[in-house]
């Protein structure tokens, strides 16, 4: 957690210097508030593409409520679901992203192991994909 800060302080966002939050209708921002608080207590601090999507609320709560609906479908344990995000994260070479699913996996109780896997699996795939490409534009 970010040390005795409230939930409202960690949803602030820094722009130009100043934490400040953006403009939004006030029926709005009660709802962007609420599931801010829920993934700053998630994950200990809100994810930048959540604090930048808060400016249009309307994809902000589509974005969330989707990504909700996927974290908590108990086809899969919210662990595999991680170390599945830290795989896509690696292929997609999304720095941001790895950080922030690695630290739910540990949350979850990951080992290094899985971790160190999961990014391999992902790069691997990402370095199949390239390959596979760049092979058949090759032979065209």
């Amino acid at each position: 957690m970010l040390g005795s800060q409230t939930a409202s302080n960690r949803i602030r966002r820094r722009c130009g210097g100043e934490l400040k939050r953006c403009e939004m209708h006030e029926e709005d921002d009660a709802e962007v508030r609420s599931i801010l608080e829920r993934i700053a207590s998630y994950y200990g601090f809100v994810p930048r593409i959540y604090q930048e999507l808060q400016r249009n609320p309307e994809a902000f709560k589509a974005f969330f409520y989707k990504n909700e609906q996927l974290a908590t479908d108990r086809a899969l344990p919210g662990l595999t679901k991680e170390l599945i995000a830290i795989g896509a994260a690696a292929a997609l070479g999304s720095e941001y992203c790895l950080e922030t699913h690695v630290e739910g996996a540990k949350r979850l109780g990951a080992l290094e192991d899985q971790i160190f896997l999961a990014i391999l699996l992902g790069a691997s795939v990402a370095e199949t994909t390239a390959l596979s490409k760049s092979l058949r534009a090759w032979q065209r």
